[in-house]
């Protein structure tokens, strides 16, 4: 009885794995306890609106030029053209933040810890944060795949994305950066797709508005989540011509979900407006970033040693691979997932930074393994009625899984470089948990003034 349900249930048992793990992880290293590793570098700007707003009241951001100097390296504004100091990066994330921040500064307040938006209590709520979003977005994951595929394939697949993936570093040793929020997030907006499909409804629409208006307002590039849902079981020109008709029809449905998309941007178009007098404000445009979309790096983004995608999340070559067995799973299945990953490749791979700066592989593209999940699920449902892939293609899952983590902890010892890696430090490095001597002789950084130009090229450091 009691192996028959956990065999019916096995893919909630690998949810509660990945969960227990993230937790024990976490436990284990405790950042939070230390002032510079948790609100530290892009997290500096996604959090900095809390604060601000909440217990400095002070928008301006003059409060960081305090006497005691203790936010001089907490917050990195850019100053705009009406000689204002803003926030560099949207409000989304802090959105996401604030349950957890009120509670960290409730109790802040009734214990001796200072209340002043950086201390332990704010740091641990960053990072659990991440775990409770993560949680709800693997729970909702699993309901889109159980649309698809049994217990079986969707437990593997949920292990694979949870923590054969770079989301299991994201949600371990830098939690409270954004991609295990935009992960779950996208994974609840797959789930609605699916369900506003089959029964289409006013209420359904407006929550997709209001979740890719949130998923935009953490990371802009995530509009083609739009794309995703406008083309969700499209598979040829007749369908998709009849998909625009019905929304013509609807129109009432596109203006709520427009409606509640902008609804979201408010906040984000008025404080542009007040530091910029401008209502659509790059702000990323001040510190120099831009797109090249002539010059995209795709085989760097993919395939290169410095963070090819494929390379460092070798799970999601599988996946790619998979979306060749969409139709077999569901018709309009593979024009939706191979239109958005293709231009999802194209615009990131487009970005003056296409390697991201310092992380763990290719980081931007963890938003989209709900979406990447599906194909992946794809080939290994395809792989058990093939007598031989039906064992080879799981184990090599499997194996994949062992090695993300492998890599992780190369990662950790700087064996794996958050961005001087070149093809003669990864084989140097190969399956050895720590650097060598060599290692440090041959590792080259990019020359990140020749990037901003769209020139790409490596020089070795000082």
């Amino acid at each position: 009885m009691i192996f028959k349900l956990a065999k019916n249930k096995r893919s909630l048992l690998a949810i509660g794995f990945i969960f227990l793990s993230t937790v024990l992880i976490n436990f284990s290293h405790h950042r939070w306890q230390q002032e510079d590793k948790i609100i530290v570098w892009d997290i500096k700007s996604y959090y900095a609106y809390l604060p601000a707003t909440f217990i400095y009241q002070d928008l301006s951001l003059d409060f960081i030029h305090d006497e005691s100097g203790k936010f001089k390296d907490l917050i990195w504004p850019i100053e705009t053209p009406l000689k204002k100091k803003a926030i560099i990066t949207t409000m989304g994330m802090s959105i996401l933040y604030a349950p957890f921040f009120g509670m960290a500064h409730v109790y802040a307040k009734a214990s001796d810890y200072e209340a002043d938006g950086y201390s332990m209590p704010y740091r641990f709520a960053l990072v659990f944060s991440a775990l409770f979003y993560v949680l709800v977005g693997l729970l909702f994951l699993r309901k889109t795949l159980k649309h698809f595929f049994d217990e079986r394939v969707t437990s593997l697949v949920l292990l694979a994305v949870g923590i054969g993936t770079n989301l299991f570093y994201y949600m371990t040793y830098e939690a409270a950066m954004p991609h295990a929020f935009n992960f779950s997030l996208i994974s609840i907006f797959v789930y609605f797709t699916l369900q506003f499909y089959q029964n289409p409804s006013y209420g359904k629409i407006g929550f997709l508005g209001l979740l890719a208006g949130l998923i935009t307002l953490i990371r802009p590039t995530n509009i083609l989540v739009l794309l995703f849902f406008l083309l969700w079981n499209v598979f040829s020109l007749s369908s998709f011509k009849s998909r625009i008709t019905w929304f013509l029809h609807q129109y009432k449905m596109i203006l709520i979900m427009a409606i509640a998309f902008i609804l979201v941007w408010i906040p984000q178009f008025s404080y542009w407006y007040w530091v910029s007098g401008e209502i659509f404000y790059f702000t990323y445009g001040e510190a120099g970033g831009k797109f090249f979309f002539l010059n995209p790096q795709i085989k760097n983004i993919l395939i290169s040693y410095k963070k090819g995608w494929f390379v460092y999340t070798p799970i999601m070559f599988v996946a790619f691979i998979g979306i060749l067995s969409l139709p077999k799973i569901k018709e309009g299945l593979f024009a939706p997932i191979l239109i958005f990953i293709i231009l999802n490749i194209y615009v990131l791979s487009s970005w003056w930074c296409w390697w991201f700066g310092g992380s763990f592989g290719l980081r931007a593209f963890i938003d989209c393994y709900a979406i990447m999940a599906i194909p992946l699920g794809a080939i290994l449902h395809y792989a058990h009625s093939n007598r031989w892939l039906k064992y080879t293609l799981p184990t090599m899952v499997i194996l994949l899984i062992g090695f993300n983590n492998f890599q992780i902890q190369q990662y950790k010892n700087s064996a794996i470089h958050y961005w001087w890696m070149n093809k003669e430090a990864y084989w140097e490095t190969f399956l050895k948990l720590r650097p060598t001597a060599r290692y440090w002789e041959v590792i080259t950084i990019p020359d990140y003034d020749k990037a901003r130009e769209g020139i790409y090229v490596d020089m070795k450091p000082e």
